[in-house]
């Protein structure tokens, strides 16, 4: 099935023109309908895991895509249901981080990784606080996390920093804006805090803030052109690439792009399926934008898009 395109582009940014030439195709789709799922790229493969299922349910579930065969097969399922977990590769290793368990949006601080050479998941030391919708960077061989809510459904300033040599955590400089379902890439040693919104997708943000990680400091930027939760992005050529997003009455198929050694956005084709939760991971030089959520709220799509 395929939905409608809903684009949300504030006229001023239409000035901005069209991203250096480029353009959507289909890849094989997920085994499975879900949303609420993040992923990454380790050894050449793509890998995603959690999310919400086509019954509306939290889901175990964990797939690997090999962009060589266009093909998807299961692996381990995680030790528990998660969904709004970040997923991030760090040296030649595969971390599920926090996220939210159960219906009740229940935030975690379990710190998984995947062991490819054994199909199993194995944890490493939690987080110092229970932690989901947040996301996550690598810089300089350190995992960084910003933003998402803790209990009671707090939003958190504080950022934490782990260690794999030392398998330990560390809290850093507040993050300026507190804000959950925000994107988050790193770019030449900073982790760039992107969109967002404080709980309520009726108040999204455009915010982009910038974290030096050796310097411990945050810097603001100039803001994305529009204003999105619940969006994906990945790294193309020192580029950041933003899709999607979610609105109270309905989603977003934007797809903006920002040049961190400019400090300036562009506005490329949109997401030929508009929609939210899903994960974006570039092999290549190819973006791959999976599953997620086609409306508002509670919505599967086991399409998978690629931006070339």
């Amino acid at each position: 099935m395929r939905y409608a395109v809903l684009v949300s582009i504030p006229s001023f940014a239409l000035t901005l023109g069209l991203t250096s030439p480029g353009a959507w195709s289909n890849a094989a789709p997920i085994p499975a309908r879900l949303q609420e799922h993040h992923g990454a790229l380790l050894g050449g493969q793509i890998y995603i895991a959690g999310g919400f299922d086509s019954t509306d349910s939290p889901t175990r579930v964990a797939f690997r895509y090999d962009p060589g065969r266009d093909a998807w097969t299961r692996i381990a399922d995680l030790p528990e249901d998660r969904h709004h977990m970040p997923l991030v590769v760090l040296g030649d290793t595969l971390y599920a981080v926090g996220g939210l368990e159960g219906q009740q949006f229940i935030p975690q601080t379990t710190l998984w990784i995947y062991r490819a050479d054994r199909d199993r998941w194995e944890s490493r030391a939690p987080l110092l606080a229970p932690r989901g919708a947040a996301a996550a960077a690598v810089v300089n061989g350190k995992l960084v996390v910003v933003g998402g809510f803790g209990t009671n459904r707090t939003l958190l300033d504080s950022i934490t920093v782990y260690d794999p040599g030392t398998n330990h955590w560390t809290n850093r400089a507040p993050i300026p804006t507190k804000r959950d379902h925000l994107t988050a890439e790193a770019v030449g040693g900073t982790v760039y805090a992107i969109g967002g919104r404080p709980l309520d997708p009726a108040r999204n943000y455009d915010v982009v803030e910038a974290y030096d990680v050796a310097a411990d400091r945050w810097t603001t930027k100039s803001p994305m052109p529009s204003r999105r939760g619940g969006l994906a992005s990945a790294v193309l050529d020192d580029k950041i690439h933003t899709f999607g997003g979610e609105r109270r009455d309905g989603v977003f198929a934007n797809h903006e792009v920002y040049d961190p050694a400019h400090d300036a956005w562009t506005v490329a084709a949109p997401l030929p399926t508009a929609r939210h939760g899903m994960a974006a991971v570039t092999v290549g030089d190819r973006i791959f934008v999976i599953g997620g959520g086609p409306k508002a709220g509670s919505a599967q799509t086991n399409v998978v898009e690629v931006w070339r």
